[in-house]
């Protein structure tokens, strides 16, 4: 009796650890740049912010997560405010960003897919939701594609790093 209520008082604070070392309060541009940055959660209110509405903010493609007053900042302006390490403005057909969460999950959109598609237009990082600011979100920093077919399988939560490569 005693060892399952140790062994139930390990897992809950293995689990309260796990989860808090997923929290992210600083989004990092690090790679191919010309000097990595450092965005607190804070620095997202000095971005233009977009009203999404009631969306789905799943992170995977089986499942429903109805958030509702969702607002949201444009990866593109994001990076925006970073510059590139390239010597010809062709050298950007070969870029690509890995987006990495805490949780090592990770996915990759190239420059193109960014800037020169509709997807550059649909990819967001949530400042608010439900009513919350980013900061007391449990699942912050979350990345969004809201144009993808079949949404939430390149959602990422506790996103953490973008880092900025060349394809060689």
């Amino acid at each position: 009796m005693i060892k399952n209520i140790l062994l139930s008082i390990f897992i809950l604070l293995s689990a309260q650890f796990s989860f808090a070392q997923n929290h992210t309060d600083t989004l990092f541009v690090t790679g191919k740049v010309k000097n990595e940055k450092a965005i607190p959660l804070s620095n997202f209110t000095k971005y233009k912010s977009v009203e999404l509405g009631d969306i789905n903010t799943s992170c995977s493609p089986k499942q429903k997560e109805e958030a509702k007053q969702v607002k949201a900042v444009l990866v593109k302006d994001l990076l925006d405010s970073v510059e590139f390490a390239y010597e010809s403005r062709k050298e950007l057909n070969q870029f690509y960003f890995k987006f990495e969460a805490a949780d090592g999950y990770t996915i990759v959109y190239s420059f193109n897919e960014i800037y020169n598609t509709e997807t550059g237009n649909h990819l967001y990082v949530v400042t608010e939701m439900n009513g919350k600011p980013i900061s007391e979100l449990e699942n912050r920093i979350l990345l969004l594609t809201t144009s993808d077919i079949k949404s939430g399988s390149r959602n990422i939560k506790w996103l953490k790093r973008i880092v900025v490569c060349r394809a060689e």
